[in-house]
């Protein structure tokens, strides 16, 4: 019995990002199960990468090769090739999922929602729900896709209410924390063998160096704690990142003149020694091996679960400081530790917030973020000081007694056996398609039309494009179907991070790329030309223009037809009458008709042309061998990508 195929687009398995950690943990129950054939597009992966040894599934890597400059340079022509667009057929042509899996945000995803092989797949995402409203493109996309977990009550609640159950919402699959993450029995002798004070009170947070994280309040904040309390043994505790796309650390560390109050960790390269100290540049001497090989974690060299585990446990209180979260993994990690939390009432964080029982902290307001129209929270300080305040008051044994509390509602709250077991559950609830229907079906044919009506108003014009040359007039009305209406009458469009439109704020800190968008961009160019045979080029004693699915050619069943408008010149090869951009052997060598040095071109120029699908890809005529339409590799991937992947040369 055939094993369901299923391909998770995903970061990299061997990394400690919230999405690979997710993906790493149900993938490693699901392949425990010995139920399906599991592969991985690794969109942070390279083939020369050593950790991809630690994933036991079908690796495919995303990340070009740096020593193939041609590699390089098409994964650098495009934004949307960092989330696998340009190697997402590909991997979809080796594999051929039954299922594909994302759990990605809509702009590392959407790209699969415009594949050809969309149809050949059942599509199950988990979209990053981290604010509301969602953009009415995202939604489109998350009604496209056969299933949807969500990984918050809150994300569900939005999608549900924003869509009208349009979306096919299945519930929440939440993250949960590694078994390794676990209470320390002794606190103060676990801080001082870490060399902190063991009756220091620690403040920590584990965030990477994003924006969304509010570094600049979270400082602020503890710096206004410090300022009302006095307290000289309380210090913050950041686990971050540096230098990252995010906040200047240094600088406000600086502003806020608590240099000597926050302690990061760092990771010596060298000799591997995990360790706090107070912030020293991106570079720092390791105090074990005594190299100049110490820097903070960042997502390229991460610590392992274990140090992690030991980084929670100096807490005494966890904070989650962001704008927004999907979701937010190291609040349950630190929930699992035994640590109290806190975070911004808002998003997932909410979420959270209510499942484990942890302190919300008050939003202040909600602004419009730029980049994508959704809210963001704005947190009151004042609200989270005074929290501070009250926590730092609390006896000692209150304060353990509450880290007892949080660890006892983790384990009863979702665990990774239970996430993966919803996934397991689906997969399982999804019938395997008759591969006839899919991977192996014959090609679906749109025969463009010659010419555009002339003087249509641009809705009717935008109507005839849905249904005549996309071939999908199920889609008139749709989001895709009122932007392109509405570009038409704008006459320009903006290109954005690879999906189809994406809002045109999002890049107005930088030269917007408005396109001219009219009526000539927007209608069918000319067609690709195409190899194929002549009708009454004989073959087996029969005209090739008579030949239909189910009849042999060389003993070789014909699974499709097809017949194209001849758009290029004719050839002839040892008879063979045939277009010049027509694949056929010569020397163990695939070349083209024209480049053939026994060809020659022809004035027999036929209205329409011919071309069989056969079984093995190949047949032969009059002792000349030829490939068939080859759907899959010359049409959907273009003439360039199927001559180098079929070893296309020039004739010696």
């Amino acid at each position: 019995m055939n094993k369901k195929k299923i391909l998770l687009c995903n970061e990299a398995s061997f990394l400690n990002t919230g999405y690979a950690i997710y993906g790493r943990e149900v993938m490693s129950r699901l392949f425990a199960t010995g139920k399906y054939d599991l592969a991985e597009l690794s969109v942070y992966g390279s083939e020369i990468d050593p950790r991809r040894e630690q994933i036991p599934w079908k690796y495919y890597p995303n990340h070009p090769n740096p020593n193939i400059k041609e590699e390089v340079e098409d994964f650098n022509s495009h934004q949307a090739n960092a989330f696998g667009s340009w190697r997402f057929e590909e991997t979809c042509l080796d594999f051929r999922p039954d299922i594909v899996m994302d759990i990605r945000d809509f702009w590392m995803m959407e790209f699969v929602e415009r594949s050809p092989f969309r149809r050949m797949f059942r599509w199950a995402i988990m979209p990053t729900v981290d604010a509301t409203p969602q953009s009415e493109q995202w939604l489109c996309t998350f009604s496209n896709a056969d299933t949807v977990f969500n990984y918050s009550e809150f994300g569900e609640k939005v999608l549900k209410e924003q869509s009208g159950g349009a979306i096919n919402c299945l519930g929440v699959a939440s993250p949960s924390a590694h078994d390794v993450f676990t209470p320390v029995t002794d606190k103060k002798a676990h801080k001082q063998s870490m060399g902190l004070s063991p009756d220091s009170l620690i403040i920590g947070t584990v965030m990477r160096n994003q924006r969304r994280k509010l570094f600049p309040d979270l400082f602020y904040s503890f710096r206004e704690f410090l300022n009302q309390t006095q307290s000289d043994n309380t210090y913050l505790y950041c686990h971050t990142s540096y230098p990252d796309i995010g906040w200047d650390i240094p600088s406000l560390l600086n502003e806020h003149g608590i240099a000597s109050k926050v302690v990061f960790t760092y990771s010596c390269e060298k000799c591997k020694y995990v360790y706090p100290a107070f912030f020293e540049g991106a570079l720092s001497v390791c105090p074990r091996c005594n190299y100049l090989s110490s820097k903070p974690s960042n997502v390229h060299s991460n610590i392992d679960n274990e140090d992690l585990a030991r980084i929670y446990n100096l807490f005494d209180l966890y904070v989650q400081y962001a704008n927004s979260e999907g979701f937010g993994i190291p609040q349950v990690e630190a929930a699992a530790c035994g640590v109290p939390f806190m975070a911004i009432n808002y998003s997932a964080m909410e979420s959270v917030l209510a499942n484990l029982e942890g302190e919300p902290i008050k939003v202040k307001a909600l602004y419009k973020e730029l980049e994508t129209g959704c809210m963001r929270a704005v947190p009151d300080n004042e609200d989270f000081i005074e929290k501070l305040i009250n926590f730092s008051n609390l006896p000692e044994a209150i304060r353990l007694k509450r880290g007892f509390q949080t660890r006892q509602l983790f384990e009863k709250h979702d665990t990774w056996d239970k996430t993966a077991k919803k996934w397991e559950d689906l997969f399982d609830s999804i019938p395997i398609q008759d591969p006839k229907d899919t991977w192996d079906s014959p090609p679906r044919i749109v025969n463009l039309p010659n010419e555009a009506p002339a003087y249509l108003p641009n809705r009717e014009y935008t109507d005839w494009l849905f249904t005549n040359v996309l071939g999908e007039p199920e889609k008139i009305g749709s989001y895709t179907y009122s932007r392109m209406l509405r570009d038409l009458d704008n006459k320009n469009f903006i290109r954005g991070m690879g999906s189809f439109y994406f809002n045109e704020d999002s890049w107005s800190n930088i030269r917007p790329e408005w396109e001219k968008f009219e009526k000539e961009e927007a209608k069918p160019k000319e067609e690709r030309k195409k190899g194929c045979f002549h009708p009454e080029q004989l073959i087996e004693n029969k005209f090739m223009k008579e030949f239909e699915p189910g009849d042999f050619i060389n003993g070789k069943e014909i699974h499709g037809m097809i017949k194209l408008k001849l758009n290029e010149d004719m050839y002839s090869i040892n008879n063979v009458r045939v277009t010049g951009s027509h694949g056929m052997k010569y020397k163990d060598k695939w070349i083209f008709v024209a480049d053939h040095p026994e060809s020659f071109k022809i004035n027999d120029k036929p209205q329409f042309v011919y071309i069989p699908i056969v079984e093995t890809g190949t047949f032969t005529i009059n002792n000349e061998e030829f490939a068939d339409y080859d759907y899959h590799d010359m049409v959907l991937l273009g003439d360039e990508e199927w001559k180098k992947r079929r070893g296309f040369q020039k004739a010696a």
